[in-house]
């Protein structure tokens, strides 16, 4: 898990952000399917910070960890109550590990 987010930024940003680790899932390169599911996590976040799969991160206050939509892998992410004003919390995904990365066994 990154610990990259714990620093809190304190100026202008966006509520959702991804990861330098996770943007190269947004690549034309991906596959569809991870495409479609990374892009469905992210929906499904601003909707629903903690969605009914999420689990806690035990030892982390604020993480999570979810499923991707058809088993395409697992999202690690921080939720943060955002600032007055804001449309929401604040949702850094920090880590996904696509399944089709995992050995066979």
């Amino acid at each position: 898990m990154s610990d990259e987010y714990n620093k809190q930024d304190d100026g202008e940003g966006e509520d959702d952000q991804l990861s330098p680790a996770a943007l190269p899932l947004l690549s034309p390169e991906v596959s569809a399917s991870v495409f479609s599911a990374v892009m469905n996590l992210m929906v499904e976040l601003r909707e629903h910070p903690v969605p009914p799969l999420a689990r806690p991160v035990p030892g982390r206050p604020g993480w999570f960890s979810a499923p991707l939509a058809r088993d395409a892998g697992l999202a690690e992410y921080h939720v943060r109550e955002g600032e007055p004003g804001d449309d929401g919390p604040r949702i850094y995904v920090a880590r996904i590990v696509i399944s089709d990365d995992w050995p066979d066994f």
